[in-house]
C-alpha cells in the first residue's frame, strides 16, 4: 500500500490536440480532401522501484462520413536497482483508419505498415493488439543484454475489411547484445523472429528470422553512423501447397548529422524480407528514407521528408507486390510557433505508386494546414 500511495502522489498527466484540414485534386475518383482531429492523453508515475504509464489516443476524420479510431495502452515497469528492468505492456486499437498515403497517418501500430493502401479501400475497419514483455540488463560496465517477446494482432476488424486488409496474428521475438567497444563505438548482435498467420482465403503463414551484427559509431559532434548486416531466412506456407524456404540478405545503414547549429538531417537505407500485409506473401524490400529539419528555435522551422520503397522479389497473388514496384511518399512543411505550447503548420504531401491496384490513383497531392497544442493536465 505505501508503494501504491507513493506512485499515486507522483502522477503526471499530459495531453495534446492536433487538428488538420487538407485538400487536393480528385484523381481517379479518389478525393483526398478531409478534416481531422486527434487527442493524445498520457499519464505516468514512477518511483525508485518502477513506473506505470497509460495512454489514450482517439482520432476522427471527416471524409466519406465520420471515421473514428481509438488507440490506448497500459504499461508497468519493474526496476532492479540501476542494472535491470522488466516491462509489461498492453496496447489496443479499434476503429476506422484512413490508409491514404497522404493522410495524417494513424497507421497500424501492432503490425507492418502497408507500403500502399488496400485496393479500393481508403478507410478500413481496423483492430490491433500488442501484448509484450521486455527485459533489459546491464551485465557489466560495457555489456548490455536484452530481449522482448510479443503477441501481435493487426488487420481488418470484420469480414468485409479483411478482404482488403487481412487480419494477421502471431509472435514476435527479439534478443540483443550491445558492447561498448570504445567511448565512440558500440558493437551489437541481434536475433529476431516473427511468425504471422493471415486470415485470407489461402490461410497463408509467413515466418521470417534474421541474425545481424551492428556497429554504431559517433564520427563527430552531432554525427552518428549505424550499420547492420546479416543473413535472414523466410518460410512461406499456404493451403494445399508445399512450404517454401528462402534465404535473404538483411541490412541497414543510417546516418544522423547536425552539420550546422540549426540544421539536422537523417539518411537511411535498408533491405529485409517482410510478410506483405495485403497478400500474406514474403517479399524482400529495399527502402530509402531521408529527412531534414531547419529550426531556428522560437522561430519558423522547415522540415522535409521522403520515404521510398522498391520490391526486390515478386509474389504470386493478385495483390502481391511485383519485383520493381516502387512506392514514394514525401512531405514539405513550415511550422510557426504561436506560443510556448502551440504551433501552426502549413505544407504539402505527395505519394506515388508505380503499379496502382484497383481504384487507386497513381499519384496524389494535397496541401494541409494543422494546429497542435500541448495540454499539461495534471502536475
Amino acid at each position: 500500500m505505501p508503494a501504491i500511495a507513493a506512485l499515486a502522489a507522483g502522477l503526471l498527466i499530459d495531453g495534446s490536440v492536433r487538428t488538420e484540414a487538407r485538400g487536393g485534386t480528385s484523381v481517379g475518383g479518389e478525393d483526398p480532401s478531409s478534416a481531422g482531429i486527434s487527442l493524445d492523453v498520457q499519464a505516468r508515475t514512477s518511483n525508485a522501484d518502477g513506473a506505470l504509464r497509460f495512454g489514450l489516443s482517439p482520432s476522427a476524420v471527416l471524409a466519406q462520413g465520420r471515421q473514428v479510431f481509438v488507440r490506448g495502452f497500459g504499461e508497468a515497469e519493474l526496476r532492479f536497482g540501476r542494472r535491470a528492468w522488466v516491462r509489461l505492456r498492453q496496447a489496443l486499437g479499434y476503429g476506422s483508419v484512413d490508409l491514404s498515403p497522404v493522410a495524417t497517418v494513424v497507421a497500424p501500430a501492432a503490425g507492418p505498415v502497408p507500403v500502399q493502401s488496400p485496393p479500393g479501400s481508403r478507410f478500413v475497419s481496423l483492430e490491433e493488439s500488442n501484448t509484450s514483455l521486455d527485459v533489459d540488463a546491464t551485465a557489466s560496465r560495457r555489456l548490455r543484454i536484452g530481449g522482448s517477446a510479443a503477441w501481435v494482432v493487426s488487420g481488418g476488424a470484420d469480414a468485409e475489411a479483411r478482404t482488403s486488409l487481412p487480419l494477421t496474428r502471431g509472435p514476435l521475438l527479439r534478443a540483443h547484445l550491445d558492447w561498448a567497444a570504445t567511448r565512440l563505438d558500440m558493437l551489437g548482435l541481434e536475433l529476431s523472429a516473427r511468425d504471422q498467420r493471415y486470415s485470407n482465403e489461402l490461410h497463408q503463414r509467413a515466418t521470417v528470422a534474421s541474425l545481424t551484427a551492428a556497429w554504431r559509431m559517433r564520427t563527430g559532434r552531432g554525427t552518428e553512423l549505424s550499420l547492420s548486416l546479416g543473413p535472414g531466412i523466410g518460410r512461406a506456407e499456404q493451403d494445399d501447397q508445399p512450404a517454401t524456404t528462402v534465404a535473404y540478405a538483411v541490412g541497414t545503414a543510417d546516418l544522423r548529422a547536425t552539420p550546422w547549429r540549426d540544421l539536422s538531417a537523417t539518411l537511411g537505407a535498408s533491405i529485409e524480407p517482410l510478410g506483405d500485409p495485403l497478400s500474406g506473401e514474403i517479399v524482400e524490400r529495399g527502402s530509402v528514407r531521408a529527412a531534414a529539419v531547419w529550426d531556428r528555435h522560437r522561430g519558423v522551422s522547415v522540415a522535409a521528408r521522403l520515404n521510398a520503397s522498391v520490391a526486390l522479389t515478386s509474389g504470386t497473388g493478385a495483390t502481391a507486390p511485383r519485383s520493381g514496384d516502387v512506392y514514394l511518399q514525401g512531405e514539405l512543411s513550415a511550422t510557426v510557433p504561436l506560443s510556448a505550447r502551440s504551433n501552426l503548420a502549413v505544407g504539402a504531401r505527395g505519394a506515388f505508386l508505380s503499379r496502382p491496384l484497383l481504384n487507386q490513383p497513381e499519384d496524389q497531392w494535397v496541401a494541409f494546414l494543422s494546429y497542435v497544442a500541448q495540454l499539461p493536465l495534471l502536475r
